[in-house]
């Protein structure tokens, strides 16, 4: 069964990304302040993201902690850390940080 897994997952193609944006563009575009409340590129990227990993259950924000200026810190915070030694694309390490800022729990 195992193998049977692995062997599928192998076989699996890559996710396609038709962006031209890089992680590093991104990283250059989010610098700042965590709490800074301008509506930016790098807060409509990252709230587009948002949203969207939202509405498919991938990310579960609790009310409280969801508002626009959290959700982009959150996200800076981790692109500081993360960003620039990732190799994958900006909407995947977007999602990355939301995931870890925003988990959803697991059902049993």
């Amino acid at each position: 069964m195992l193998v049977l897994l692995l062997a599928a997952l192998a076989a699996k193609e890559p996710p396609v990304v038709v962006s031209a944006l890089q992680t590093p563009q991104l990283v250059q575009q989010c610098r700042g302040k965590d709490a800074d409340p301008a509506a930016t590129f790098c807060t409509g990227y990252i709230l587009g993201i948002f949203d969207g990993l939202s509405l498919a259950h991938q990310i579960c924000p609790s009310p409280t902690r969801s508002s626009n200026i959290e959700v982009v810190a959150a996200v800076r915070r981790y692109l500081r850390k993360k960003g620039r030694k990732s190799d994958s694309a900006p909407s995947f390490v977007v999602r990355d940080a939301l995931r870890a800022s925003f988990p959803c729990k697991t059902r049993r």
